[in-house]
């Protein structure tokens, strides 16, 4: 009785690992893959607990089958214009055929390691027939930074699926440049900027000598009218005050002729003066007579 109670308990232990092994639970968001030894033969995208016959028949492997993303380590490539850049890019893909997956790169790890080839690849071709100035540049109309990231994504597409997987798109992340040239690269910048500058010095220059000339022209023009009008009003003062003389002398000439006398001896005679007049002089009638003719 002791020893069928034994061979109980080991049939009973051997049924449960037998069970457990061909019991599977596939998550949401999960695919399973039965292999048959060793061979993927069906797949499983429904969700929930999955019989199979027991290992080594039968053995299931769980793909994700959500969108992944994939970003390799940042690699140097060589531009047309032999310029060394520094580049990081992200991949956003799915596994579509669990099946051609599994014959061909076995895991995450081995699908990982062909899309790095072929990203390195496909972007060492494409920056091969592009210069520096397609990617960096001051000119927006320039940059072919776009261009590129399409380019990649629909190659990379392409390429995926004799994987099984599906390439959503290719996300270039940054680009640097090495340590060695970053100097040379900021120098050839800083001097297109001042070659930028100047030309924008020596154009505001041109602008600026247009303005003043005009300004100094039409400064002239108005400077010379002022004056005419000036001469004009001056000339029409001095008129009128010679005719306001002229009426005022008329009503006693001979005063008048006297005030002019005495202008005469202001700008002729001073400290120092010394003349000689005849006796017959109208000044010395004027001076000595003290009559007014």
């Amino acid at each position: 009785m002791k020893l069928d109670k034994k061979y109980f308990i080991i049939i009973a232990v051997v049924f449960l690992v037998l069970l457990y092994s061909s019991l599977t639970i596939i998550n949401t968001g999960i695919t399973g893959v039965v292999m048959s030894f060793g061979k993927p033969t069906r797949v499983v995208e429904k969700s929930g607990i999955l019989l199979t016959l027991p290992y080594p028949i039968n053995k299931v492997e769980t793909i994700d089958a959500r969108l992944l993303m994939f970003q390799p380590k940042p690699s140097e490539f060589l531009t047309s214009d032999k310029k060394n850049l520094i580049m990081e890019n992200s991949i956003c893909y799915r596994i579509v055929d669990p099946i051609l997956y599994m014959k061909t790169v076995r895991n995450k790890k081995g699908l990982e390691i062909r899309l790095n080839d072929l990203l390195s690849s496909h972007t060492g071709l494409l920056l091969g027939v592009r210069e520096l100035s397609d990617l960096v540049n001051t000119d927006k109309e320039k940059i072919k930074f776009k261009e590129m990231n399409d380019e990649l994504t629909s190659l990379l597409k392409k390429d995926s699926k004799s994987l099984g997987v599906e390439v959503l798109q290719v996300f270039i992340k940054s680009i640097m440049l090495p340590p060695e040239n970053r100097v040379a690269v900021y120098s050839r910048m800083r001097a297109e900027r001042d070659r930028i500058a100047k030309k924008y010095i020596a154009e505001g220059e041109e602008i600026a000598l247009t303005i003043r000339a005009e300004a100094d022209k039409e400064s002239g023009n108005l400077i010379s009218d002022s004056k005419r009008k000036a001469d004009i009003i001056r000339g029409k003062a001095d008129a009128k005050a010679m005719s306001i003389y002229n009426r005022s002398y008329r009503k006693n000439i001979p005063f008048y002729k006297f005030l002019r006398s005495l202008e005469a001896y202001e700008k002729i005679f001073d400290d120092k003066t010394v003349i000689i007049l005849d006796e017959n002089s109208k000044i010395l009638k004027n001076l000595f007579s003290g009559e007014v003719r």
